[in-house]
């Protein structure tokens, strides 16, 4: 009896384990969040301090991948990617949420008062270029050598650069110049080191503002918009998929421009170091984002 009792109760114990071999693998990749975060200044600060909190303070583990735009908003509305930042609103990105809107989770936006532009040294007079209308001038068009510093092709900001090109006659026999974000501060560094004369595209947050003497110059026709809000968004089902706790997490996480400026410049000085400095200067709204209120 014993004999036949203990046999059957390690026949149950080996499918139990059997059972759990199999499902491990997928137990544990469903709980990886594919984190899609473009290789934009102020995105990777937000999507370092996004992958650290979760990680230390919700115990979710996070994959972060650089997708450009495009491929990240395709990307969440087939499932392929579980959460993105970000998206730039109602302007920047109106083309691919059009699109995606009705597929995707927007949790809402994670700032306001964003804004593009294109940006020159403050070495540049003013009476001489202020604004895109006077990219006509010869001495304009010479000293800057006829380019438009831009960044990756994909972008919002690109997208509606290469319009203004059209759009506005002073812009005429110039070109658009696509690259990527780091390439573009490279360029602009360089420029401004031998001080030399240059336009590049450019929006706010971005560090360049707080490392550089430049300004926006005017943009008369608003191609560019005006504010902009940069959302957080997540693939249609995220608060089935995740964790309640994941899911308000990101439904929380907001905070003023400004934050958003210094938390940008604490990543350019240390990537590594800059979300536990964020956390250590900010200890009331991390706790906000991670437990809420009265919860």
């Amino acid at each position: 009896m014993f004999k036949n009792g203990f046999k059957g109760l390690a026949i149950l114990i080996a499918a139990m384990m059997a059972v759990a071999l199999v499902s491990a693998p997928a137990m544990a990749e469903k709980k990886t969040l594919k984190f899609g975060v473009v290789a934009w200044s102020e995105a990777l600060a937000l999507g370092a301090l996004v992958e650290y909190l979760m990680e230390k303070e919700l115990g979710q583990d996070v994959d972060i991948i650089n997708p450009d735009a495009g491929v990240a908003y395709t990307a969440l509305m087939n499932k392929e990617l579980d959460l993105y930042l970000e998206a730039w609103l109602p302007l920047t990105h109106e083309t691919y949420w059009d699109k995606v809107s009705s597929s995707v989770c927007d949790f809402g936006p994670m700032y306001e008062d964003a804004s593009l532009g294109w940006a020159v040294p403050n070495y540049i007079p003013e009476d001489v270029l202020s604004s895109v209308e006077d990219m006509d001038k010869a001495e304009v068009k010479e000293k800057c050598g006829g380019r438009i510093v831009g960044i990756d092709p994909g972008s919002g900001l690109m997208q509606h650069s290469a319009l203004m090109m059209k759009k506005y006659p002073e812009l005429e026999g110039w070109k658009l110049v696509e690259g990527s974000d780091a390439a573009m501060v490279a360029e602009l560094k360089r420029s401004m080191q031998r001080k030399e004369w240059i336009i590049v595209t450019l929006w706010r947050p971005h560090h360049a503002f707080a490392r550089f003497d430049i300004r926006y110059i005017d943009e008369p026709k608003k191609i560019l918009g005006s504010e902009e809000r940069s959302h957080l968004v997540g693939r249609e089902d995220f608060m089935s998929v995740f964790p309640n706790k994941v899911s308000r997490f990101c439904s929380r996480f907001t905070m003023p421009i400004d934050v958003v400026d210094d938390l940008t410049n604490m990543y350019q000085d240390n990537e590594k170091t800059a979300a536990p400095k964020f956390v250590e200067k900010y200890p009331e709204l991390v706790d906000y984002w991670v437990n809420g209120i009265g919860e």
